[in-house]
């Protein structure tokens, strides 16, 4: 419990203190996924006003990557829908700025953009998980481009109509799923991916098979459905890291060899990207002297705030340990989407002199929907919950709940989860 009433003592000075005279506190969000669009309607329907929101994102339209696996390989229509974010700025009551945020000046309170420089009181940086790729290329910058460009993974939004025209061109071969170590973005969906492209593979009678490169151990369930029901269409390598990649060649390059292939969808090493390394917000690795920098951003886990700063607060896909338990939450967007709506409310309390809420109150939980098979269609859903322990330590729960029947459950929690923290019916 120490731990719980040492988070409240330091936000409790923060509100004291936050609106330093101003009218009206000045809140940047960075990213535009489901954690920052989250935090944007939380301080925008909360904040009634008071607060000055701003979101900015390179890309004016917002995507979602949930249920786009079904979509690819052509089971499903895209089922949820595409927002124009200034639109929906507009009639939430928060701005939009279309721009690349270069930089990020913490001492000065300040981002620098590509569309100039904005001030802030308080900074929610919800950026995702990016790519981790150089050293696959060797520092190569157009293999690096190459393999960008004809082989995506489809764990961005922006990939996933490239990736679509690539599949629908594939005629047959060897077709190649990469797994990097984790932390990466949705823990079981590349393996729910090469089961639906099995299945589809099957469907169109092609004379393919895919390979899995999978740099950890897999996961059960889908082990046992690769060696029970996909024998000969999926060939799962566990242990398995990719070392180097050859776009020309089509070749990926593992401890144990050369792996050829005729197309591939290359998932790389996921981290949280140049901009918050830039700005000093990684966390340290263990086992060397100081610790050397990790790919994901420290946050104190239970504000959220950044270690040192009281202004900066980071959620989502970026976020690095949280528990000596279990590491970092899944990188889930109800987990985002979660995280964007506690950091507005610590953020909106502090501004306002509200009554800041507990830390307990603040925890994320995740639901998870991923296809088993096709045909029949047959889906497992995933559960994950938290709650604090008596020493302030943060306990996961994982449940696994089978669903032999599937009935849009998926979409029903999507767009609940759409409806309830991005305030989109």
């Amino acid at each position: 419990m120490k731990r719980r009433s040492l988070v409240g003592g330091m936000l409790g000075g923060l509100a004291a203190v936050a609106l330093g005279g101003q009218a009206r506190a000045r809140v940047l969000i960075v990213g535009g996924g489901w954690g920052g669009l989250a935090a944007a309607h939380a301080l925008s329907r909360d904040g009634t006003g008071r607060l000055d929101v701003t979101l900015i994102d390179r890309s004016p339209q917002w995507r979602a990557l949930p249920l786009s696996s079904a979509w690819l390989v052509g089971r499903a229509p895209e089922r949820l829908p595409r927002l124009d974010l200034a639109e929906l700025a507009r009639r939430q009551g928060w701005r939009f700025v279309a721009a690349d945020v270069q930089a990020i000046d913490r001492p000065g309170r300040r981002l620098d953009t590509s569309a100039g420089a904005f001030a802030y009181d308080w900074l929610i940086l919800a950026t995702g998980a990016t790519y981790d790729d150089a050293a696959w290329y060797g520092g190569d910058a157009r293999a690096q481009a190459e393999a960008r460009t004809r082989f995506p993974a489809g764990f961005q939004a922006s990939e996933l109509d490239g990736l679509q025209r690539a599949l629908q061109g594939f005629q047959g071969g060897d077709l190649l799923l990469t797994v990097p170590p984790p932390p990466y973005r949705c823990p079981p969906a590349p393996y729910e991916r090469a089961v639906l492209l099995a299945g589809w593979i099957r469907a169109r009678g092609l004379r393919a098979k895919v390979t899995l490169l999978d740099a950890g151990a897999g996961m059960p369930r889908y082990t046992r459905l690769f060696n029970e029901r996909w024998r000969g269409l999926i060939e799962h390598r566990p242990y398995s890291e990719v070392r180097r990649v050859d776009p020309w060649a089509r070749t990926a390059r593992t401890d144990d060899g050369d792996v050829p292939f005729d197309h591939a969808l290359l998932l790389p090493p996921m981290g949280a990207g140049a901009l918050l390394s830039q700005a000093g917000l990684l966390g340290r690795g263990q086992g060397t002297a100081g610790g050397q920098p990790s790919r994901w951003a420290a946050v104190d886990p239970l504000s959220l705030r950044v270690p040192g700063d009281e202004r900066v607060l980071i959620v989502g896909d970026a976020l690095d340990s949280v528990s000596i338990l279990f590491g970092a939450y899944p990188k889930t967007a109800q987990i985002a989407a979660d995280l964007g709506a506690a950091a507005a409310r610590q953020v909106l309390a502090a501004s306002l002199g509200q009554a800041l809420p507990s830390a307990a109150e603040l925890l994320p939980a995740s639901q998870c929907h991923v296809w088993l098979d096709a045909d029949p269609a047959e889906q497992l859903r995933i559960d994950t919950s938290y709650r604090l322990r008596g020493d302030g330590v943060i306990v996961q729960t994982v449940r696994q709940v089978d669903n032999l029947q599937p009935r849009d459950e998926d979409l029903q929690w999507a767009r609940s989860l759409m409806a309830a923290r991005l305030g989109v019916g």
